[in-house]
């Protein structure tokens, strides 16, 4: 059984990784860690703490579901780890490459185990991809393309808008998805380029 507490109460904890949690009989929810208490009211009889520091000197809770704004990935992931507790980390990973950098290290060296939410590498679909390439059943791929047409329109999402909190908009929220599903299929890019243009105001 694993034991579990979230950090914050949003739009991918309410309507995914808390139900996950719940539905999971090798797991168990036992609280969260929100600035907000009163979100917590829909789970009724889970422990709740507004700062992380108390949660993690619970010996009852055995693995963290980061769910912060991407600011705080590295800080509450790090000092997750090093209070003994696994990590599963919402993505993007972190506010840039340096913080990714010092997760991993925390990772490696707490006999913890790290991960990050990058879960369509686990579609059917994409593993079944994989296979049929791997196999040459639709020749040598020389040209992959992924789409995303949105751009975060929920203000329940608003801060993902903010670079302050989120690091990179959509590209990095999103479009990490898409590039990880590339990485899985392909492998790792030898390569990389990018463009950038900014929204008239």
């Amino acid at each position: 059984m694993i034991r579990w507490f979230v950090i914050g109460i949003g739009d991918v904890t309410m309507k995914r990784v808390i139900p996950a949690i719940l539905e999971e009989p090798r797991s168990e929810f036992i609280g969260v860690v929100t600035r907000v208490p009163g979100k917590a009211e829909a789970f009724p009889g889970v422990r709740v703490w507004t700062a992380l520091e108390e949660a993690l000197q619970d010996p009852a809770i055995d693995a963290v579901y980061v769910a912060s704004p991407v600011l705080y990935h590295a800080e509450q992931t790090i000092a997750s780890l090093r209070a003994g507790k696994h990590v599963l980390c919402e993505k993007p990973v972190a506010m840039n490459y340096r913080e990714a950098q010092a997760m991993a290290a925390a990772g490696n060296s707490s006999g913890r185990t790290l991960g990050f939410a990058y879960f369509r590498r686990l579609f059917p679909k994409l593993i079944r991809a994989k296979q049929l390439i791997a196999d040459g059943a639709v020749g040598q791929p020389v040209l992959a393309e992924a789409n995303y047409h949105g751009w975060l329109e929920s203000e329940e999402r608003g801060w993902l808008r903010d670079p302050a909190l989120a690091g990179g908009g959509p590209l990095y929220d999103t479009g990490s998805h898409r590039i990880d599903a590339m990485n899985f299929l392909f492998g790792a890019p030898r390569r990389a380029t990018g463009l950038l243009f900014e929204r008239a105001a």
